[in-house]
Formats: structure tokens, sequence, C-alpha cells
């Protein structure tokens, strides 16, 4: 916890000092497909299934604060696999600042949840994430990426989990003059459960299409 609060503090203290004056509110909503693959040592699943999302943003001063929530119905890959279909809920909340005109980085909680009909897998994790910004053609396209890794995560799973983190890349096109815009992104999270046995780890996978507006 106490690197949490020194990378809480840093960011802050950073984005204040970069801070622009202008503020403006993000809003985005994402259509993606995605691929579950666990392995617990005991058992192994994969899973996949389509799901929707949203995300807000607000610019202060210099300071980003967003929130975001995501929702999903999985099922298993292969019509001979015994896991059961299960609803993914993960809610997100974070607060950060852009350091330089390409670099962001955000810390906060994440919530994450696969609910079938008899239990619920809950992971719980406070995340600090990288971002950098590419232009590929000035004014109209660009590319990102984006890394993350947990500072500390509760998980209700008997091994528990070592190490989170993971990584998003995407395009994203921005008409020009518009506030509007278009992505494309795949992302990946990957999970060493606790023990170091091999094979314990569970993967998630995305590839996400996303539709924004920017409201000055």
């Amino acid at each position: 916890m106490k690197t949490l609060a020194a990378t809480c503090a840093l960011m802050l203290a950073t984005s204040a000092a970069t801070a622009q004056r202008q503020s403006s509110i993000a809003l985005r909503a994402d259509a993606f497909m995605m691929w579950v693959h666990s392995d617990t040592g005991l058992a192994r699943a994969s899973l996949r299934g389509p799901g929707f999302g949203g995300e807000g943003r607000l610019v202060v001063n210099g300071l980003l604060f967003g929130l975001g929530l995501l929702e999903g119905q999985l099922k298993p890959s292969s019509a001979a696999a015994t896991a059961p279909p299960l609803d993914l809920v993960q809610g997100t909340v974070y607060v950060g600042g852009r350091l330089a005109p390409w670099l962001e980085m955000t810390v906060g909680p994440v919530v994450r949840a696969y609910v079938t009909d008899s239990s619920t897998e809950r992971w719980v994790f406070w995340q600090a994430r990288a971002r950098v910004d590419a232009p590929i053609v000035v004014g109209k396209l660009g590319s990102y990426l984006e890394v993350w890794r947990a500072l500390a995560s509760d998980v209700n799973l008997p091994t528990g989990a070592r190490r989170i983190q993971g990584g998003e890349a995407g395009v994203v096109y921005q008409p020009p003059r518009q506030r509007v815009w278009l992505r494309l992104s795949y992302r990946m999270d990957d999970a060493l459960l606790g023990g170091g046995r091999p094979g314990g780890n569970e993967t998630m996978e995305a590839i996400t299409l996303s539709g924004g507006i920017v409201v000055p």
C-alpha cells in the first residue's frame, strides 16, 4: 500500500505541475469479443463471448478522472467443454493526468466478477497504467500503446494471484475538426496464480470496436 500511495501522489503532483486550464468531458461506447483461458493447475477452461461497455472521463486543470463499466456473456469455446457459461462484469475507477503530450498515467481500482448460477469469482486490484500516443497521419489517424500492472490485489480463488498485468494497442481515427472518433484495439490481461505452479494462470483477451465524443 505504501507503493500505491507513493504512485498516486507522484502522478497527481506531476499532473498538477503541468496542468492546462482547458477542461473537457469524453464519453466512449465499446463493443467487444472476448476470450478467457484459465488454468488453475487442477482444471482448465476456455470461454468466449461478446460484450458491451462504456467509459466517461473528465479533465480539470490537467487532472484526469474516469470510470468505466463492461459486461459480457461467456460460453465454453468447445461444444465438448464442461465449464459452465458465466457473466462477466467489470468496473473501473481511475485518476491521473497527462505528463507529456504523448504520455498519460493513471491509477485506480478495478473490480471484476465472473458470475455463474452457483458461484462468483471476484477479482479486486489496484492498477497503475501508462499510455503512449503516436500519430500515424497527423490530425486524422493515431496509434497508442497502454500497459498496466496491479500494485495490490485480492482474489477469492484458493490459489490467490501473484501477479496481474496486461496491455492494449490500437488505432484511432478522428475526422478533421470533428469531436467524434472511432477506435479498433486489442488487449490482453494475464494473471499468474499463487504458488507459481506451471500452468497456474488466467488470461483474458479482447478485440474491441469503440466510438466516442469529446466535449470541450
